[in-house]
């Protein structure tokens, strides 16, 4: 009788199931999830952050806040017109320049100050006086 012998090595290394590596997969998967939420999380809180720090400087550096903060800076009240039906810039010249004022110079002065190209008004515009 004949026998054959075979001399298998059974050195190999055991190979992983295919349950074991999806396990792996699905942990390295939430991982990455995990990191995406924190990097996203972390820009936006950047971005909100650096929001709040200019809302807040420009609310200290806007001038109402500045004046209201600093008691001894003298305010300037200017004189006003508010504009009726039926008046010009000649009548409110004529009511509101120095005396020996010229009233062309003064209706001028008006135009400069309100930068207005023209002699048309509208009802309830305001005029700053010179």
């Amino acid at each position: 009788m004949y026998m054959a012998y075979s001399h298998t090595n059974n050195s190999r290394t055991p190979h992983r199931s295919t349950a074991a590596s999806k396990g792996i997969a699905t942990k390295s998967r939430y991982t990455k999830t995990v990191i995406r939420f924190l990097f996203i999380a972390l820009i936006l809180g950047t971005v909100f952050s650096f929001g709040a720090m200019v809302q807040a400087y420009a609310a200290v550096s806007s001038p109402t806040s500045i004046l209201s903060n600093h008691s001894d800076t003298k305010t300037v009240a200017q004189k006003q017109v508010v504009i009726q039906e039926g008046d010009t810039l000649w009548d409110i010249a004529a009511t509101h320049k120095k005396s020996g004022e010229n009233i062309r110079s003064y209706i001028d002065k008006i135009k400069t100050k309100n930068h207005l190209t023209t002699s048309s008004l509208q009802e309830g515009q305001v005029l700053l006086l010179p």
